[in-house]
């Protein structure tokens, strides 16, 4: 699966910030400035192994987007942390595809770690997955 990474965020120093940390640790990273803009990078490509989502945006919340996503089957399986400031983040009741989330303010090497988690447990379980599947060869 590729390292590749949809940032979806109003802020644009956000945006900036998660782009150049992200694709200094070797990620390409597209961004997405509301919800809308991020369904229509959606409906060109789902080939994101992660989506870092904002929840409070306006003109779409990042809740509608998945709901969107979930709704029209565009992205549906990409994993998503949800990046927010909003106090009750946990008690969320949220789409399978939310992995993770992370409580604004944060630290960088908290977030780091947990991409890497994700796409290193994404690696293993594909390795699996062929493994087996070389078995029935």
């Amino acid at each position: 699966m590729p390292r590749s990474i949809l940032i979806i965020d109003d802020s644009s120093d956000t945006r900036e910030l998660f782009a150049a940390t992200l694709e200094f640790e070797g990620f390409a990273v597209e961004t997405a400035k509301d919800g809308e803009d991020a369904l229509r990078i959606l409906r060109k490509s789902t080939n994101f192994s992660l989506i870092l989502l904002d929840l409070k945006m306006p003109i779409m919340s990042g809740i509608e987007l998945l709901e969107t996503m979930n709704r029209e089957q565009i992205g549906s399986n990409i994993p998503v942390i949800l990046i927010s400031g909003v106090e009750n983040l946990a008690s969320l009741s949220l789409p399978k595809n939310v992995v993770d989330r992370l409580k604004k303010p944060f630290f960088y090497p908290e977030l780091l770690y947990k991409i890497r988690k994700l796409h290193s447990d994404q690696s293993d379980k594909a390795s699996t997955n062929k493994k087996n599947n070389e078995r029935w060869l």
